[in-house]
């Protein structure tokens, strides 16, 4: 057995139908396998709960959104000569840390 396999527990988790067709199409989506996908999915969340948070990805995405516009807001004030490269630069960073 290789020393990769090795670090893993083999689990018979079940799912739901539906959520194994998800985490399919998310695996094939992020070109990663099915157990990869799972794995990340967990790795992912779990902190959030071990720390007694729930995960509600609505709120999540709403209070991004607003340090995101409020963050824009206040560049555009305060630096507006460096709006235009500080956007080139984020979106490098997003292209290169979170593209699938």
């Amino acid at each position: 057995m290789s020393s990769i396999m090795a670090q893993y527990v083999q689990t018979g988790v079940s799912l739901t139908r539906s959520q194994d067709q998800r985490i399919r199409a998310l695996a094939g989506k992020l070109g990663t396998t099915y157990s990869e996908t799972i794995r990340n999915l967990v790795s992912t969340a779990l902190p959030f709960a071990e720390n007694g948070h729930a995960l509600n990805f609505g709120r999540i995405v709403t209070i991004v959104e607003f340090a995101s516009v409020a963050l824009d807001h206040l560049v555009q004030k305060m630096l507006p000569e460096s709006s235009d490269l500080l956007l080139v630069e984020a979106t490098k960073n997003a292209r290169k840390y979170h593209a699938s």
